[in-house]
């Protein structure tokens, strides 16, 4: 299978049918603008329930349904901007319907600012006579209760104000760290394949680390970390001071921890973190046969971290055109039913995806949309096989969307971070499923079997690395102990030789590691791969066994939006995070395919 990809030189010259439907939001950019000045009439409505709400059942609905009125017709102003300036991000006009449209919501946000505090202030029992007194109520039951949940964590209005008011200074870390990375940091120069010398930058520090070539691996990797022990000093000071951010912000709303903080907006357990993390530590064997056969496969005499992305076989250049590519993924796609892959079809039919490049279009990919829109896909399609996964990875976002929007009210219509690459890495496993079963070589295959052991490797053991890394060094903020960089290194280094074995030799660069991780500075927020792709391995291990009984479960889950907590959710789709058996399930297929592999290659 092979095929010539289109390119086109305009936007213009690209067929309607690979562009994304925007007029289904906006006929044009005329209704967008009259839109937004009736929106912005709305909004000072908004402000004369203000101390209204604990007063009757009616007050308190008339607000939310008009609260949440004026917050989709803000969101579909939003969507329209945004994807119309990520089709050309040179067009002046789309960035500043872009920025009118942020600031709408920041009207918006002020406005509904007392809405969270007084509900606060209304006794619980008032609250369930209102939903009881007032049928229109009734949905907003499981609303209400998240809210109260977390009433002891706010605040009087005046130290919530002391606290947003501070918000600005304590997010200097995580500025900092940005800066450092982005702008400032220069990676020096190394000599590439063809032996000329050239300036390393992040893309191809990430295209050499997959190159066969050792040497140049060896050489990016080690010129890469360098720039960053250079600042390790600077780049430890940042971070334990992002430590001592969390800390205060965690006791300023009495938490008894910084985990518990994090992880209490969506109601999870910190034992749920903490089980992964020992669930993780007790199926490190996989990892470590992992390590142990690609030295072997390789032949090598030392196994480092550069040689861990190393290609195993041959690498096969196909190339796809779309429709081949798209009917590659829905074909994959099959086990999950004909009602997946029928609306699946529909809504392509229907201008969910942009899919090829043109002049000044927005990089990468993802899906987007509103409640009150259907999803949208922007792809940057190229014809490799990489494209056709980010295409299956994409598609599941949208069609969690989909099914979310479809069969909830607005006040549920989303999902949790927490659930939120589920959808995605289990289409992805699908493709890799049929692709393994029906590739056309040897050398195929082993790509294929080398790629999903590399995705198992860095999206699941060495975000439980970073998760644990995170914790460990919070507990010790949190107990007084200062942090150096010496003792970062230390502490990275080894948990990093813990989860690759007696195999695995480490390199100065590699214990830097922490020093360039940017999620560290989204407090908390990495451990959530990890339980993504082991949710999403137990229920394609359930789809693949048990058929149709699992595929019900699944849509069901797709179907849930927010209207219950994310691990209920999970587990009525038959995963129980809170249970080693996610991360079980996702230790033997890491063993299958490793046996697999090793059979190919022996």
């Amino acid at each position: 299978m092979s095929a010539k990809t289109k390119t086109y030189k305009s936007r213009d010259e690209i067929p309607d049918k690979y562009k994304w439907n925007v007029s289904l939001i906006f006929k044009n950019d005329k209704e967008w603008e009259n839109t937004l000045k009736n929106v912005n009439k709305k909004i000072p409505l908004l402000e004369k329930y203000k101390s209204k709400l604990g007063e009757s059942s009616e007050e308190l609905f008339e607000f939310i349904n008009l609260m949440h009125e004026v917050e989709q017709i803000i969101e579909k102003l939003y969507v329209y901007a945004h994807l119309k300036k990520d089709e050309d991000t040179r067009a002046q006009q789309y960035q500043e319907f872009y920025e009118k449209s942020h600031n709408l919501y920041t009207k918006f946000s002020e406005a509904t600012s007392f809405f969270t505090p007084e509900i606060m202030a209304i006794p619980k029992g008032k609250i369930n006579s209102f939903i009881n007194e007032d049928v229109r109520l009734n949905p907003f039951k499981h609303f209400f209760e998240d809210l109260l949940r977390q009433k002891k964590h706010v605040l009087s209005t005046e130290q919530e104000k002391l606290l947003a008011m501070a918000g600005e200074a304590l997010s200097v870390p995580g500025k900092v760290f940005s800066m450092l990375d982005n702008a400032d940091m220069k990676y020096g120069k190394i000599k590439d394949e063809n032996g000329k010398e050239i300036e390393l930058t992040k893309g191809l520090y990430g295209k050499y680390q997959q190159h066969p070539d050792r040497r140049l691996r060896n050489d990016s990797y080690k010129t890469l970390y360098q720039s960053y022990i250079a600042q390790r000093n600077t780049l430890a000071t940042n971070y334990y001071g992002l430590i001592n951010v969390h800390i205060f912000n965690s006791r300023s709303r009495k938490y008894d921890s910084t985990l518990n903080k994090a992880l209490d907006a969506n109601n999870i357990p910190p034992f749920v973190y903490k089980k992964l993390i020992e669930a993780t530590n007790d199926n490190l064997k996989p990892m470590y046969e992992y390590v142990t056969t690609r030295k072997k496969i390789l032949n090598l005499e030392e196994i480092h971290d550069y040689d861990l992305l190393a290609p195993l076989a041959p690498q096969t250049h196909k190339e796809y055109n779309y429709e081949e590519a798209l009917e590659l993924v829905l074909t994959s796609l099959q086990p999950l039913g004909d009602e997946y892959i029928t609306t699946l079809r529909k809504g392509i039919d229907k201008g969910w995806i942009d899919v090829y490049e043109n002049p000044g279009k927005r990089s990468g990919a993802y899906s987007s949309g509103a409640y009150l829109t259907q999803p949208y896909v922007l792809l940057n399609f190229s014809g490799t096989l990489n494209d056709i996964f980010t295409i299956a990875h994409e598609l599941g976002h949208s069609m969690h969307s989909h099914y979310t929007r479809k069969n909830n009210p607005y006040v549920y219509g989303d999902y949790s971070i927490f659930l939120a690459e589920i959808a995605s890495t289990l289409n992805e496993g699908l493709l890799t499923h049929y692709l393994i079963n029906n590739a056309s070589s040897k050398e195929e295959k082993i790509s294929l079997l080398n790629e999903q052991l590399d995705k198992f490797a860095r999206t699941f053991y060495r975000q439980v690395i970073f998760a644990e890394f995170e914790w460990e060094t919070h507990k010790m903020v949190e107990k007084g102990e200062p942090l150096t960089a010496d003792k970062l290194d230390s502490i990275f280094g080894d948990l990093y030789k813990k989860y690759h074995g007696k195999d695995f030799e480490m390199v100065r660069e590699t214990t830097a590691m922490w020093s360039r991780v940017p999620h560290f500075y989204y407090n908390y927020y990495v451990f959530q791969y990890a339980t993504g792709i082991a949710a999403s391995t137990a229920i394609l291990a359930d789809i693949i066994n048990e058929g149709s009984t699992a595929v019900n479960r699944y849509l069901e889950f797709l179907k849930a939006g927010s209207r219950d907590y994310p691990l209920n959710i999970l587990k009525k789709a038959g995963v129980d995070m809170t249970q080693p058996e996610p991360v079980l399930k996702s230790a033997r297929l890491m063993e299958t395919l490793l046996k697999e592999l090793q059979e190919l290659t022996s």
